[in-house]
């Protein structure tokens, strides 16, 4: 197959010269910040912009910096009861049986309190949903409360013909 090249047909206008005509383009945009970048950019604070002055005393040779030594300092140990120990990493010995204890030491903790605190049990509780919502298990009606209450029975060895609504 060759080919086809399709040319427009000749026609008597392009034998007439043609005016040029030219595009005006609209003015390049300009900045109004433009003044202030210009004088910000004279200011003598450019060249220390990131890494500081440019001229900063160096340390001497004797000053060097040592490892560990912008680390802060903890302050000296006060001297605490372990230290007036005989050993000062040991406990003091266990009392023996024939040890009194010492009478009048008084606490502020009332161990009744924490005792019964500890003691109760939680109420049975019924899941009702995948996610995990709980009710309480007598409000849920899974509990047969109303058989277990002592009027029911009550009213269940009374005969008939006494019985009065």
């Amino acid at each position: 197959m060759s080919a086809q090249v399709y040319r427009s047909r000749e026609s008597v206008y392009d034998l007439l010269p043609r005016e040029e005509v030219k595009i005006e383009k609209p003015p390049r945009y300009v900045s109004n910040f433009r003044p202030t970048v210009v004088e910000e950019e004279k200011l003598p604070k450019r060249p220390m912009r990131t890494m500081g002055p440019a001229n900063v005393e160096v340390p001497s040779p004797e000053n060097y910096l040592k490892k560990h030594s912008k680390e802060p300092k903890l302050p000296e140990k006060a001297k605490s009861a372990k230290d007036g120990r005989i050993h000062p990493l040991r406990k003091p010995p266990v009392p023996s049986r024939t040890d009194h204890p010492p009478l009048g030491i008084h606490t502020k903790q009332d161990f009744i309190k924490t005792r019964a605190f500890v003691t109760t049990k939680p109420k049975p509780i019924s899941v009702d949903t995948h996610r995990g919502h709980k009710e309480a298990l007598e409000n849920s009606g899974l509990v047969p409360k109303y058989i277990k209450k002592t009027v029911f029975f009550f009213l269940i060895s009374v005969p008939l013909n006494v019985r009065t609504f």
